[in-house]
């Protein structure tokens, strides 16, 4: 608690004076307000639920293929296409060794890029990185090489890192990306535009809403002097923009943002579009922080709709449309339907990502947050440790998700009746997890 009190201060310190000198009550009315803001902030954190990412970096529109197919590459893009990823990535990496290791391989260096997204996939993070470096080495021994396929190598590089929450490094990587870009094709091509959005969306998650906004204007002037304003890629900006101004509680304007996305995509894409499901999602997320949770559960079932029509019921991202709709129902504080649908969501994801997959330890948190809103803490220690071994396996213990996660943890044990120093009873449970 004297640590949430010192970091309250430094944050807020002018607003408490105000109420202390100005307000009414004096010294009782700074008290409360102390409390009233601290409560606040821990009601937050704890119901910080996971959701749909709306804006994830755009991957190159193009992607590098091997001039010379060969069997195991065949057979990798069936099995990514059947969303049997682990398969994937094993004949992806039999691809590349079957290339030869030599340095001037470029069909090698296709295949790794190919098994580094499947690694980003399936959140095997450092075997990504390893894929892409030795990839982007194989391009940069040959002088001769596609210079864009070099920058869409360093998009995904710059992609990881992103997801690693290692944000330097994700800018060094997509400005690397961005230098070939703007010699080869100029300022003003779409493929630039898309980089620009990346560089974006890396600001928007350290918080620096300024140069998100700035880029993804830059970005937005293509496409639509490009493309025009009735163009997918258009509405994605659009898009990407109202996420912004929901990061920054303008709601209104998120609102004018998506609904200008989806006329564009409602007309150019049609109704049933996963991109226009997507859009379906977003408008949800905003309602839902509005506290309009019946709106909410109507575009959230408009998406779901989509999805499972066209996805499929096992899909990822119809997942994540459950997960959603749990949200809403654990809001409304009815929670047995909401663990109805975070399990729903869960049975997709350890089955297509796996129990160790950052989408899939969200889930766990989200499960272990109903569990204890009903006080069922045994329940919910399950699911946030294994949320939390989960994170530190694949994140590591500096993300931010593992921090968030771990702070959910905390909250639930200070809310039990358990008296063991919280640092102390963690250190043994990770020492010991839960099967």
């Amino acid at each position: 608690m004297g640590e949430i009190i010192k970091d309250f201060w430094l944050k807020h310190w002018p607003w408490i004076l105000a109420t202390f000198f100005l307000g009414s009550g004096g010294l009782v009315g700074l008290i409360r307000f102390i409390v009233e803001r601290i409560d606040k902030r821990r009601d937050l954190n704890k119901q910080e639920k996971e959701q749909d990412k709306p804006a994830a970096p755009e991957q190159s529109s193009e992607s590098i293929k091997p001039k010379r197919y060969n069997h195991n590459y065949h057979r990798a893009e069936a099995q990514e296409e059947q969303l049997n990823y682990e398969k994937a990535l094993e004949f992806y990496l039999q691809s590349a060794d079957d290339y030869g290791d030599d340095l001037d391989n470029l069909d090698r260096a296709a295949a790794l890029n190919s098994a580094g997204i499947m690694c980003g996939t399936l959140a095997q993070y450092d075997k990504a990185i390893e894929c892409y470096t030795e990839a982007q080495a194989i391009y940069n021994a040959d002088p001769n090489a596609n210079q864009l396929e070099l920058s869409w190598i360093y998009n995904n590089l710059a992609i990881v890192y992103d997801v690693q929450g290692a944000f330097d490094k994700a800018l060094i990587w997509y400005f690397k990306a961005l230098a070939i870009k703007e010699k080869v094709l100029g300022k003003d091509h779409p493929d630039t535009a898309s980089t620009y959005n990346n560089i974006a969306i890396v600001y928007r998650e350290q918080g620096d809403y300024d140069k998100t906004l700035e880029w993804h204007f830059k970005a937005l002037a293509i496409r639509e002097k490009v493309l025009g304003k009735d163009h997918p890629d258009t509405a994605s900006t659009y898009n990407n923009i109202a996420n912004v101004y929901g990061n920054q509680g303008d709601y209104d304007k998120a609102l004018e943002w998506y609904f200008k996305a989806l006329a564009i995509r409602e007309k150019v894409l049609g109704k049933d579009h996963p991109d226009t499901a997507g859009t379906y999602n977003n408008i949800a997320i905003v309602y839902r922080e509005q506290g309009d949770y019946d709106k909410a559960l109507d575009w959230y079932f408009k998406a779901l709709a989509i999805r499972e029509k066209v996805l499929g019921k096992d899909h990822p991202d119809t997942a994540g449309t459950y997960n959603n709709i749990a949200n809403v129902y654990g809001n409304q504080g009815d929670y047995d339907k909401a663990l109805d649908w975070y399990f729903k969501a869960l049975a997709i994801k350890e089955k297509v990502l796996g129990k160790d997959h950052p989408d899939t330890a969200g889930t766990y948190n989200n499960i272990a947050n109903v569990y204890g809103d009903q006080n069922k803490y045994d329940e919910a220690f399950t699911y946030y440790l294994w949320a939390l071994c989960a994170d530190i396996a694949k994140l590591g213990y500096e993300h931010p998700q593992t921090k968030s996660h771990q702070n959910n943890l905390r909250l639930a044990y200070e809310s039990s009746a358990l008296s063991e120093p919280f640092d102390d009873w963690l250190a043994f449970q990770l020492a010991t997890p839960p099967p």
